[in-house]
């Protein structure tokens, strides 16, 4: 095996900080650690060591916020809040309204359950979006979450907070129970200022949804997704991807959202976080970040590829990846294809947050429009650069080559368990779960859960 980085991890059954190596054996990467009292562990990281190494090149700087913890006790992971340690600024905040949830779904990363031990009331969760909005100096992009969110009756009322403090790219995260069965409520969300629904859609047979959620909700979710699509609301499809499960499904889904114009999807590859079956986790058998590049390539039949995704630089380039699409007739068309990643997103400085849709449009719209070749293909001649004052804008030249009918956006984050926690890209982390006090807790470490089911985070009063 190749040593490709120290870095230093957790042990999955007791929590302690240990030493830990990334290695390869010239084909994947895997994480290999020894805990002094529980002995060795080895985890899959990438399932392919090129893809590993092109995301490494995306890597940068970040731009801190402000510390609330100016003194740590025991050092990262254990005093989070966040620290002087944390190198990245908060892309995107996570506020729980609510523990409690509709569903008991065997595979929850929340452990969430009927039970109610936590709701804050909305004067609460105006408090904490007014400290979130003092560290980071504005607003950020902001995720309702639970628990189900949606079994708050006063979760318009919530969203009408947020969007008069000045957040403007406001989600709800749920698993579109009460969607479905209230078209108006979908209404109510978007006249109070939500802007788009992240929800849950795991496969399209139902023993996928058993598997996952315990009960077949194929007709729920397609209900949910009409009913809030007809509201105005931005729909993102979530897709937990399971090995052996439901990976076969991947292209399946990119061509439902498409078809239903949704504004994307998102793979988030099943980690060992919360509840979950014991069979399901095998920590050297998982599907990876770069399983699901390279799985879309070969459903797709190249029309997507693996190298279409970009690494997001804002946080660790290994967490998340993005590819930028629009579609004309149900086909679909990479945007980001038509230039180099690494360059634009160096070039046009798009690195300390998560890459906004229209930044990117316009970045390579530029890119592209000082191209010739670029240029004939639009039919201008060969010697004619498509300035601005004779040919109009680049993005609109942009727009005339893809006439696109709608922008789709293809997602994939690997979130870290205790098997593949590496505290390097925990420091680097942008997505934040947003507690009491201004409280910030990376969204992986806040779900961390031992084998035993002991947890870090969740379910302490912070």
């Amino acid at each position: 095996m190749e040593g490709l980085e120290r870095t230093e991890s957790l042990c999955p059954k007791c929590l302690t900080r240990v030493p830990a190596e990334i290695t390869s054996d010239g084909s994947k990467v895997y994480m290999e650690k020894t805990c002094p009292v529980h002995g060795p562990f080895k985890a899959l990281l990438w399932s392919d060591l090129t893809l590993y190494r092109r995301a490494l090149r995306f890597s940068t700087n970040g731009r801190p916020a402000k510390p609330r913890i100016k003194e740590t006790i025991k050092g990262c992971p254990y005093d989070c809040g966040l620290c002087l340690e944390h190198r990245q600024h908060t892309c995107l905040a996570i506020v729980e309204v609510t523990d409690s949830c509709n569903l008991m779904c065997p595979v929850c990363l929340a452990d969430s359950r009927s039970e109610l031990t936590w709701m804050p009331s909305a004067d609460e969760v105006e408090d904490m979006l007014r400290e979130l909005l003092w560290f980071e100096g504005g607003p950020t992009a902001l995720q309702l979450s639970g628990g189900e969110p949606t079994i708050r009756e006063d979760l318009p009322e919530i969203v009408t907070i947020a969007r008069d403090l000045g957040f403007k790219l406001i989600e709800v995260d749920t698993n579109g129970i009460e969607l479905a069965k209230k078209p108006e409520l979908a209404k109510e969300l978007a006249d109070a200022g939500l802007r788009g629904v992240y929800l849950q859609f795991d496969g399209f047979t139902p023993d996928v949804h058993l598997t996952l959620r315990g009960v077949d909700l194929t007709k729920i979710k397609e209900k949910a997704l009409e009913n809030c699509t007809k509201a105005g609301l931005g729909v993102t499809l979530a897709m937990t991807v399971v090995k052996g499960v439901n990976d076969g499904q991947l292209w399946d889904l990119v061509r439902y959202a498409v078809s239903k114009r949704a504004v994307g999807v998102n793979f988030q590859p099943f980690a060992a976080l919360g509840r979950y079956p014991k069979p399901l986790f095998d920590p050297l058998d998982r599907t990876t970040i770069s399983d699901v590049q390279l799985q879309l390539q070969i459903q797709s039949g190249g029309v997507l590829r693996a190298l279409d995704f970009i690494p997001v630089p804002c946080p660790d380039p290994r967490c998340s990846a993005l590819v930028y699409a629009c579609y004309s007739a149900g086909e679909l068309k990479v945007i980001n294809r038509l230039v180099e990643a690494e360059l634009l997103v160096d070039k046009y400085g798009l690195k300390d947050d998560f890459i906004d849709f229209d930044e990117l449009l316009k970045a390579v719209a530029d890119e592209v429009g000082a191209s010739r070749e670029f240029a004939r293909d639009l039919g201008c001649c060969s010697n004619c650069r498509p300035d601005p004052p004779v040919m109009g804008s680049s993005l609109r030249l942009l727009l005339e080559h893809l006439k696109p009918e709608g922008f789709f956006c293809i997602g994939c984050h690997f979130a870290q368990d205790l098997w593949t926690v590496d505290l390097k890209r925990l420091k680097k982390c942008c997505v934040h779960e947003v507690r009491g006090k201004g409280v910030l807790v990376p969204f992986c470490l806040y779900n961390m859960t031992s084998e035993d089911g002991e947890k870090l985070y969740r379910g302490r009063v912070l």
